[in-house]
């Protein structure tokens, strides 16, 4: 049932209000009494939901760590953004080596609660390649959105990560480059206009 909350993006409520009524009626019609007081006694409470779906998540963080660690090298994706909220949240995706095919997954999403700088994110970053045993040596590669604190070249977030291991080759996101050079300027039709009669 939290499997299925978590997917439909519902709240964690909705397991106590409504799917738990849901299975009342359906353990009535097709069950019969006997075993609707058992089916009815499962918490669907949303303290129980969020505590089940944090640990399918942990679990699913769990097997992509593993593969990651048995990768023989991994590159990360980096981009942080401020959400509606003005929560500053840092993602991260890993793309790794898994049974001779190339895999993509998200490796973390974390809040800065500090600020946004190449600092703050490299040891956000450091500190979840610690924790899970993570190195340093084995990253081939950085993709970035290209902002000073990602690639500046003197306490940029990539130089950092080089320091830590100077093979590492960093490229810009195709995705921001497309969004950049697909954005609408605006501008006045008279003023192209006169420019072009002054051609």
């Amino acid at each position: 049932m939290a499997l299925l909350i978590a997917k439909n993006k519902k709240a964690h409520t909705i397991g106590e209000s409504l799917l738990k009524a849901s299975i009342l009626v359906a353990a009535n019609i097709i069950l019969g009494g006997v075993r609707v007081d058992r089916s009815y006694q499962k918490s669907l409470s949303d303290n129980t939901v969020k505590r089940r779906i944090d640990e399918l998540a942990e679990d699913i963080k769990t097997q992509v760590v593993k593969k990651v660690k048995d990768s023989p090298f991994f590159s990360i994706q980096c981009d942080e953004t401020t959400d509606l909220a003005q929560n500053c949240q840092l993602i991260v995706y890993c793309r790794f080596v898994d049974d001779g095919t190339l895999k993509e997954e998200m490796l973390f999403c974390e809040c800065l609660t500090t600020t946004t700088k190449a600092s703050d994110i490299f040891v956000t970053i450091d500190n979840f390649f610690t924790e899970n045993g993570l190195c340093w040596e084995k990253v081939a590669g950085v993709c970035t959105d290209g902002t000073p604190a990602m690639i500046g070249s003197r306490s940029g977030f990539l130089k950092m990560a080089k320091e830590k291991n100077p093979n590492i080759i960093g490229s810009h996101c195709a995705i921001h480059r497309q969004a950049l050079a697909a954005k609408t300027l605006p501008y006045d039709l008279n003023d192209s206009l006169k420019v072009a009669i002054k051609l």
